[in-house]
């Protein structure tokens, strides 16, 4: 079950780190990624975005982003007293403002700074909060990848320091593979992404895969706006089952709760070993 609220959604299944509000569609059902301010009940604002995102919104110190607001009627849009505004300037332009919070106590190390979002434009806005799915960033063409999943599997043999043709595609090579992760485990948590090792991952985890139940790559397409679909690398196995290689590797990856599993465990389910 999910419940959409602006680029946000609450959600049963699996609990994941936030990734700025994409979401996914698992055989465990939809996996969303809810964004730091939920955490303080701001539900119905849309979550916070980095700098540099698709929507081309500027972050703004909070200061600075009450200074443009100022003069305008503030929160001519959506208004939360003392946490959220969302104004339309007179130039067209859109400001959000979050204002600071204080959660569990009044303590300093509590504090959670006020900022600004600045959009060009309504378009802008619109294009922040709309639905995505988890692989626009992290795999956006199925097509390439499956194009380029030898290459990948070589990069993830140059990663874990080994000659090409060294890491086995099968369980061997995958718990090989684990003790890489849990050192990375150790070092990274779930909010930082990294498309190339996400990339790699599911290559040489799908084509092991692949090569033990004798199935088959193939391209389907999810269909997440009314515009946008995105191609998904899947695999056709016997009895025409759909396996998703990318979806275990995004939960021993970004998933608190089975990010120590490791891909061999998943393999294992899979098989039916």
């Amino acid at each position: 079950m999910q419940s959409q609220v602006g680029n946000q959604a609450v959600v049963t299944g699996l609990r994941v780190h936030t990734i700025r509000g994409y979401s996914l569609l698992t055989p465990y059902g939809l996996i969303c990624l809810i964004g730091l301010f939920n955490l303080f009940g701001l539900a119905g604002q849309a979550a916070p975005q980095a700098p540099g995102t698709q929507s081309g919104a500027r972050r703004l110190g909070f200061e600075e982003a009450l200074r443009i607001v100022s003069g305008e009627d503030e929160g001519n849009l959506a208004r939360q007293a003392g946490r959220f505004t969302r104004t339309r300037l007179r130039d067209g332009r859109i400001v959000e403002i979050f204002y600071p919070l204080i959660a569990n106590g009044r303590s300093p190390r509590n504090r959670v700074p006020g900022y600004g979002l600045l959009y060009p434009s309504a378009d802008s806005l619109a294009e922040a909060n709309r639905p995505r799915h988890m692989l626009e960033e992290l795999l956006p063409d199925g097509r390439i990848f499956l194009e380029q999943i030898p290459q990948l599997i070589l990069r993830l043999e140059r990663r874990l320091h080994l000659a090409p043709g060294r890491l086995e595609l099968t369980r061997s090579g995958l718990r090989r593979v684990d003790i890489y992760l849990r050192n990375h485990h150790a070092s990274h948590t779930t909010a930082q992404t990294d498309s190339r090792l996400f990339q790699e991952l599911t290559a040489f985890y799908g084509e092991t895969l692949r090569r033990s139940l004798m199935g088959e790559w193939k391209i389907d397409e999810e269909r997440v706006t009314a515009s946008h679909r995105q191609t998904e690398p899947n695999l056709l196995v016997g009895n025409g089952r759909t396996i998703k290689p990318w979806s275990s590797v995004i939960r021993v990856l970004y998933d608190e709760d089975n990010r120590g599993s490791g891909l061999t465990r998943s393999f294992d389910t899979e098989t039916g070993n």
